[in-house]
């Protein structure tokens, strides 16, 4: 597993605790942050059971078909969008879970390359985002897997973004992610949740 250093930034905690309904304490810990973490994932389980989907806008023919189904996915509603979150450190995947589920989007998760590969390739899962780590658990699988996703996309025709994020400042990392086919590449660095999610936001 890898040793990376995980830091959440101060907007990102905000919102966890915003969405929590909770009050931030004045000393926040990994284990408060998990608790108001615990504290989103009920309110999502609570509100599974509702089912209110509006009808799309009508005599407008230039508002598609598609684009009502993504903004309906953005609200939360009809169809949900999917992401696939690959990370071998589980606090990773936990919290990016919760705050794309608060976004409207059904997430997976995979802790490595193998479960990463069955989801994109065995199973019929099509994703809009994959977002993985470039070291799951080695720099050399952590390629392979994005060689591999982009081959699926191309093959199939799909229009899945991929997301490389890595605690690696090399820029030679950065590189061969975006010749590779990767759409973004995020360094772990103080923020990144928040520069994640406001590329998801507006892809």
């Amino acid at each position: 597993m890898s040793s990376e250093n995980v830091q959440i930034g101060k907007d990102t905690i905000d919102l966890i605790y915003k969405i929590a309904g909770t009050q931030k304490p004045e000393v926040i810990s990994d284990e408060t942050i998990k608790i108001a973490l615990c504290v989103i994932e009920k309110k999502l389980r609570d509100a599974e059971s509702l089912d209110i989907i509006p009808h799309p806008p009508e005599g407008d023919d230039s508002y598609s078909e598609e684009d009502w189904k993504k903004d309906l996915a953005a609200a939360g509603l009809g169809h949900k969008r999917k992401i696939l979150v690959v990370d071998d450190i589980g606090v990773v995947t936990y919290q990016l879970k919760i705050l794309f589920q608060k976004m409207g989007f059904e997430v997976d998760t995979a802790k490595d390359i193998y479960g990463a590969a069955k989801l994109i390739s065995v199973t019929k899962s099509v994703y809009d985002f994959i977002i993985m780590d470039l070291f799951v658990s080695t720099e050399r699988e952590g390629f392979l897997l994005l060689d591999e996703t982009k081959k699926v996309i191309v093959q199939n025709n799909l229009k899945t973004k991929i997301v490389v994020i890595t605690a690696s400042s090399k820029g030679e990392h950065k590189v061969k992610c975006l010749n590779r086919g990767a759409n973004m590449f995020l360094q772990k660095d103080t923020g990144w949740q928040d520069e994640l999610v406001k590329y998801v936001s507006v892809n």
